[in-house]
């Protein structure tokens, strides 16, 4: 606290970068070294070292935040950061959990850097974020092989960072449509009618910022980057049309922007791992899928009247994640090297996974029914002993 409040003026926090580029920093440490490199829109400035003896004694977690820590706070004092934005690229879950927490209940020297950090956004007027992304695509972009002094991978052999940094891109796009085909296949009944009444509609950048002139169900399948912003377009949408349906589809990028926020709303959602014929391997990470349904009525509930951890969504969740995950335990396979849909694969997925999502929302729609068709006085706590009629019920006062 007292670092955090000394001076004689109070400080300021970023709210809008001032400047229009963004920088890249992607970085990946090693036991015995570390590199990292910089990606300013015009070129890549990149490092890479052994680690000291010292250094080598502290933990992975430990040793990937300092790379990207110190890379950073040199960056800070050069003044090549003041009224930028920066986004920092790590396969460390542990770094970006602990940043986004701002404390380590288990490491204070990460807690110790995570602060400085901080630190160091605020005294450069800056604006940092720090994005998990899969070990394998850290791979492939060839910042991995920097902590081995290998520069003849990815980035480092010339290709363009942002081939590897896919925040502009929404998962049907990246897919190729795939990803809207498999949602189909389980938002309508084996014939080939919406299970809740209407088909989806993929909304497209446009079809946000009008969203009270569309009375089908969403589906949305936003850029990572985009996230902030749909978010809030969401929200707005969800409380002027409850009894409207929404499908989300998002790699799972940029987190700290969406996550959060959406699984209070959503009633169902999981993630499905790369590897199947409508996310292969290639997309690295995870598809983050999340259903919201109409406000419902649940008889034995006062409310939020919602199917969000109820033990259909649960179970829902549990089974979907596990088997995607791992495919052996519903007798499937995983192609490992699979990036184009096989037929018999494609039947696979679509029996399993639509069975089990057809199932919850056939079931969603018959015990749950829309709240405008339900009890409303039971909200009313002033009034228990009365209630509105139901259209079942007999309509006399």
């Amino acid at each position: 606290l007292a670092k955090l409040l000394e001076g004689d003026d109070p400080a300021c926090e970023l709210i809008r970068a001032g400047k229009v580029s963004v920088g890249y920093l992607l970085g990946d440490a090693s036991g015995q070294g570390f590199g990292s490199g910089l990606f300013d829109g015009q070129g890549v400035a990149y490092e890479s070292a052994s680690w000291g003896a010292q250094a080598q004694s502290k933990s992975s977690n430990w040793r990937e935040a300092c790379n990207l820590t110190d890379r950073v706070l040199r960056l800070v004092r050069s003044g090549t950061l003041k009224g930028g934005e920066l986004i920092i690229f790590t396969d460390n879950t542990t770094f970006e959990s602990t940043f986004y927490k701002g404390y380590s209940a288990v490491s204070e020297e990460l807690t110790d850097l995570v602060f400085s950090l901080r630190l160091a956004e605020r005294e450069a007027g800056c604006i940092i974020h720090v994005v998990h992304i899969a070990g394998t695509r850290m791979k492939e972009s060839g910042i991995d092989g920097l902590s081995r002094g290998d520069l003849y991978e990815g980035i480092m052999k010339g290709e363009s960072p942002l081939k590897y940094i896919p925040l502009s891109q929404g998962a049907v796009e990246r897919s190729r449509g795939r990803v809207r085909d498999w949602v189909n296949c389980w938002w309508n009944d084996a014939q080939g009618d919406p299970i809740l009444g209407k088909p989806l509609r993929l909304l497209n950048p446009d079809d946000w910022f009008e969203l009270y002139d569309n009375d089908s169900p969403r589906l949305w399948s936003p850029p990572p980057g985009a996230m902030e912003t749909v978010i809030e377009l969401f929200n707005e949408d969800r409380l002027a049309h409850p009894t409207m349906s929404h499908v989300f589809v998002i790699p799972r990028l940029m987190t700290h922007l969406f996550r959060r926020s959406l699984g209070k709303d959503a009633d169902l959602m999981f993630e499905a791992a790369s590897g199947s014929w409508f996310w292969p391997l290639s997309m690295h990470e995870p598809l983050i899928v999340a259903i919201v349904l109409p406000i419902v009525h649940v008889p034995s509930h006062r409310g939020p009247w919602v199917l969000r951890s109820s033990e259909l969504a649960s179970d829902t969740a549990a089974k979907l994640q596990s088997g995607y995950k791992s495919p052996e335990l519903r007798g499937a396979r995983k192609l490992l090297h699979l990036d184009s849909s096989v037929p018999g694969m494609r039947q696979d997925e679509e029996e399993w996974g639509g069975v089990v999502l057809r199932q919850f929302l056939e079931t969603a729609a018959r015990d749950h029914i829309p709240l405008s068709h339900g009890l409303l006085r039971g909200m009313l706590h002033s009034l228990p002993e009365r209630s509105v009629p139901h259209p079942g019920q007999d309509r006399r006062r």
